[in-house]
């Protein structure tokens, strides 16, 4: 196995509800274990407060180094302050729709440090609140945010002018620590499999605070989907580590019909068939030969330093070239686009070196 491939497999072992703890504990005491590339990818992977809450759920805590141990710790409790903070303004939006009959169902991390799924609070790191409203009630909800003093996160661009994105601009305010996106749309791609009126229509309220969050098959379906359509998953081919330990949390609360259905969408089946490489929570999907090769082509770039650097950049500059086409037309045709991009062709410019 290539280093990488050693560290995510090293990885996969702690969060896993699966693994043979005895074995885990062993390696652990013989210092199998890089702990330096382990806290360097968890890191860059977003599951730091994750290993720390899964090693102490393990019992496994007193055999690191006595440093690790207290860093580990300090990022968890700084994640669970955070968490809690972000738990109280969701609940604070929530009262404020709820006032003005505006019907509302959390996602992502805010929906899931709602729920009770987690063992605790602490162990999910999230960034924005996100929330899904009905289309039409989004410019009202929107300016709820406005009237209890959030404001435009940064300054808008022309984009939003032209360009329909999934939801309306980001919103922060100094009071609170979460920025706030309201949504109209999933993803970026629409999905059958996720449609925003049957997420709206099957959400279910947590008990006792009595936020609305998406049932569980939504929920999962979303926390894959997002990540493959919208953080490009399926279109660069490679993995989440936040992404599959929200699938391993959330597969034993899934009916078993609902659980075959997930293989219904393509991009389910490849974050499932690369996820199973590290994780045997995750169920297998159906092989295929896109799905073989999918798998070739990931271990390829974990082996071959140089062929996964070619591969992201070559993917990149594809991605770029067709958002380039489609804005070009758009310039030739429309002339209030033209004038806009002209007056703010300095930041495209700037935008367009950072992606070469």
């Amino acid at each position: 196995m290539s280093p990488l491939e050693v560290t995510l497999t090293h990885i996969s072992r702690i969060l896993s509800f699966k693994t043979d703890q005895l074995s885990l504990k062993q390696d652990i005491i013989n210092h199998v274990f890089n702990w330096e590339s382990i806290i360097s990818e968890g890191s860059r992977q977003l599951v730091i407060p994750t290993l720390y809450s899964r090693l102490k759920s393990k019992d496994l805590l007193q055999y690191l180094p006595q440093d690790l141990q207290h860093y580990l710790a300090y990022i968890f409790d700084l994640n669970k302050e955070r968490n809690n903070a972000l738990l109280q303004e969701v609940k604070l939006i929530s009262s404020w729709f709820k006032t003005k009959n505006i019907e509302h169902v959390y996602l992502k991390g805010a929906a899931m440090i709602a729920s009770n799924y987690y063992e605790d609070i602490g162990e999910r790191m999230i960034g924005d609140i996100d929330i899904l409203i009905p289309r039409a009630q989004c410019q009202q909800a929107f300016d709820v945010l406005i009237d209890n003093g959030y404001t435009y996160a940064k300054e808008p661009t022309i984009s939003p002018k032209y360009f329909e994105d999934k939801h309306l601009l980001r919103l922060a305010s100094k009071d609170y620590i979460g920025a706030v996106e309201i949504h109209f749309k999933l993803l970026d791609k629409d999905q059958k499999a996720l449609h925003p009126v049957h997420v709206l229509e099957n959400k279910q309220f947590i008990e006792i605070t009595n936020i609305p969050i998406p049932s569980v098959k939504h929920l999962l379906i979303h926390n894959v989907l997002n990540f493959q359509i919208n953080d490009f998953g399926s279109f660069y081919n490679f993995i989440g580590l936040k992404n599959f330990y929200d699938t391993l949390v959330l597969l034993p609360h899934l009916e078993l019909d609902d659980e075959k259905e997930l293989f219904k969408n393509r991009h389910l089946k490849n974050n499932f068939n690369l996820g199973r490489l590290y994780f045997n929570d995750i169920p297998k999907p159906p092989t295929s030969l896109r799905l073989t090769y999918n798998t070739k082509v990931y271990l390829l770039k974990n082996k071959y330093q140089n062929f996964g650097f070619w591969h992201y950049k070559i993917l990149s500059y594809i991605k770029l070239l067709k958002l380039v086409l489609h804005r070009t037309w758009f310039f030739l045709v429309n002339r209030n686009y033209r004038k806009d991009v002209l007056n703010d062709r300095q930041r495209i410019k700037d935008f367009i070196k950072s992606k070469l």
